[in-house]
């Protein structure tokens, strides 16, 4: 970082596979499961590679000293988040907090955000939560073999009632539909190298739609859909404070702070309140995926439900969040559910920002590179999480002395959740919402075996389980 700039100049790129003339490694970049490509290339080039994408630097961290050391150290120019002319100009989540570049917005949300999700709020929620996995339970019992809808409904009841006060009547609600619409629109849009060449000639944003690029469509379609996610439960919100009949939420608390907001005002609270269930980090989006991997984990490895009634975690008294300290393996359960498939394989790119060049290890990482962080890679380093593609819980048991977070199997957490600046603001909420569910199921329920195939996840940035079918039964009348 100190370095002069004809010195900085003078260094070597970060060793990594060679691309093609021009278009550079455009094609390596166009890959499903892309964290699979980047572990192996950590293993033939080392924990920091690099490529280029049509001139764009790309740096792929493969290891959480790489990680640490720029996303979490150097966070103050690592910070910022690529350009995406798709997603970000054409659809509209340049304006997200999730991709919006760092500066006094971005401030904005973070602030906004800590309001609703801080440590304290966080557990004036779990009464709620507890209410609310009710929902769960219920659907459980009349239709196990829906178990992944009923998840969903009881995920979105929840995040629904905390951010706008909404309380669900159905499955088919529509701000669930809408929920669904843009987590999958999302999930297309960030698909590394789906656009690039957009990114790289993005004049070619301004050709008319008439002109037969058919992304010019999709782009329409797209925007139109987050519009819609981002104006209307809002709007709903404003037009329940009006006639008083609005139930206490974070949009409405944020909408009563000023009586005449201003457009900048009310742009901000819309986002605020939107990543409750928009973007890659969204609160209703995380639980979900996670909580269906946790009942394939449970479906393929039936021995873990016999140590769980060992350790004492079924009893005549539904567990609560004040029982959590005393059911360790519960926790390290939860744990394993974070490292073993994460939601977030890969983090949401970051961006070295274009002021200067930066110098790691005595390379030299160009300034406006891309930098992506492989959270599946660091989950999956046999040196940190030793069997990593097994589903081991009880990894997380081993004497506090011969398990330092810095050294064998640490808090899958510090990896599932984004790093730096850009960490998800909703983690502790998340971890609470899997938590209480988690444990409830567990109290009540028999799961497994698989009756079907074992799935495989999807291949995009945002990755869940397949369709699979098991066995879910509850233990007792």
């Amino acid at each position: 970082m100190s370095e002069s700039p004809l010195h900085m100049h003078r260094l070597p790129l970060p060793p990594g596979p060679r691309g093609y003339p021009l278009i550079g490694n455009v094609l390596d970049m166009r890959v499903e499961r892309p964290w699979l490509t980047y572990f192996q290339w950590g293993k033939q080039f080392g924990d920091v590679v690099h490529i280029s994408a049509l001139g764009q630097s790309i740096v792929i961290l493969n290891s959480a000293k790489a990680i640490s050391d720029l996303l979490d150290r150097r966070s103050a120019v690592y910070s910022d988040r690529p350009r995406m002319v798709m997603a970000g100009e054409l659809v509209g989540y340049a304006n997200s907090p999730i991709m919006i570049s760092s500066g006094p917005r971005h401030r904005e949300f973070r602030r906004l955000f800590s309001e609703v999700l801080n440590p304290r709020k966080v557990e004036e929620w779990r009464p709620l939560q507890e209410q609310k996995v009710e929902v769960l339970v219920k659907g459980f019992m009349e239709a196990p073999e829906a178990f992944r809808e009923h998840i969903r409904r009881y995920v979105a009841s929840l995040v629904f009632e905390i951010s706008h006060g909404h309380n669900l009547k159905a499955q088919d609600d529509p701000l669930i539909r809408m929920a669904e619409e843009v987590d999958r629109d999302w999930s297309q849009l960030i698909i590394p190298g789906a656009y690039a060449v957009l990114d790289v000639f993005p004049f070619l944003q301004h050709v008319p739609e008439w002109a037969g690029f058919t992304f010019k469509k999709e782009a329409r379609n797209y925007k139109k859909r987050l519009d819609e996610s981002i104006d209307w439960p809002y709007q709903q919100v404003k037009d329940q404070i009006a006639a008083g009949t609005a139930r206490p939420s974070f949009t409405a608390s944020l909408i009563e702070r000023k009586q005449n907001p201003t457009k900048e005002d009310e742009f901000t609270f819309k986002w605020t309140s939107g990543i409750f269930y928009t973007g890659t980090e969204n609160i209703d989006l995380r639980s979900v995926s996670s909580l269906a991997s946790f009942i394939l984990a449970m479906a393929l490895n039936p021995a873990i439900d016999r140590i769980l009634i060992l350790d004492g975690s079924h009893s005549e008294r539904r567990p609560t969040f004040q029982d959590r300290r005393d059911l360790p393996y519960v926790e390290c359960l939860i744990k394993e559910v974070y490292r073993w498939n994460p939601v977030g394989p890969i983090s949401v790119p970051h961006r070295l920002g274009k002021d200067t060049d930066d110098e790691y290890r005595g390379w030299r990482i160009p300034s406006g590179s891309v930098v992506i962080a492989n959270s599946w890679g660091v989950m999956h380093d046999a040196g940190l999480y030793p069997s990593p593609f097994e589903f081991l819980p009880e990894r997380y048991l081993l004497d506090s002395n011969t398990n330092s977070s810095d050294q064998m199997n640490p808090d899958p957490r510090k990896f599932a959740f984004g790093y730096g600046r850009r960490v998800c603001p909703g983690q502790l909420l998340i971890d609470d919402t899997i938590y209480i569910a988690v444990v409830t199921i567990l109290a009540l329920f028999d799961i497994g075996p698989l009756e079907s195939e074992e799935p495989r996840y999807t291949p995009n940035i945002i990755s869940h389980p397949g369709p699979f079918a098991c066995n879910i039964t509850p233990r007792s009348r």
